[in-house]
């Protein structure tokens, strides 16, 4: 399941454009992810963001999951799964809110990039969101948890 959620994903990410760019200063690629659970308790390691920054400075929420915009990255790290359509949005912001913060560690080799490719997660995470599919939004958690499993260097 996992190597097919991967293979999707895959295809999604080739086959976007360059989205607009906020800047970003990391710019270490390699294959390398740290997991929700060690950004929750490694605070301190944050680069280019705290844990108070509100999920809004990283992602647009449709009105159905406009609830989430002012939670922080923090409570999302710590976001159980849950069912409908919201649980499905917290099983995507806590793997997308960890992807972020290991592409803007710079000691994180992390395949993908937040705001450019290769990857693009805001936009691969505001895309799933709007789609206000629970699928879609598991199946990308999924990819992006993949992803922050793949070892940490921290």
């Amino acid at each position: 399941m996992r190597l097919g959620r991967m293979m999707a994903a895959a295809l999604v990410v080739a086959g976007m454009s360059a989205f607009a760019v906020a800047p970003a200063h990391a710019t270490n690629i390699g294959n390398e992810g740290c997991t929700p659970g060690y950004w929750k308790n490694h605070t301190e390691n944050w680069e280019e963001y705290t844990s108070t920054d509100p999920l809004s400075d990283s992602f647009t929420f449709p009105a159905n999951l406009s609830a989430f915009a002012d939670d922080t990255m923090l409570t999302a790290l710590e976001y159980p799964g849950g069912s409908g359509v919201a649980g499905g949005a917290r099983i995507l912001l806590r793997a997308a809110t960890a992807s972020f913060l290991n592409a803007a560690h710079e000691g994180v080799g992390f395949p993908l990039r937040r705001f450019t490719d290769p990857g693009n997660i805001q936009k691969l995470v505001n895309d799933a969101l709007a789609s206000g599919n629970r699928q879609t939004m598991i199946d990308l958690g999924g990819y992006l948890d993949d992803l922050n499993n793949l070892g940490c260097p921290l």
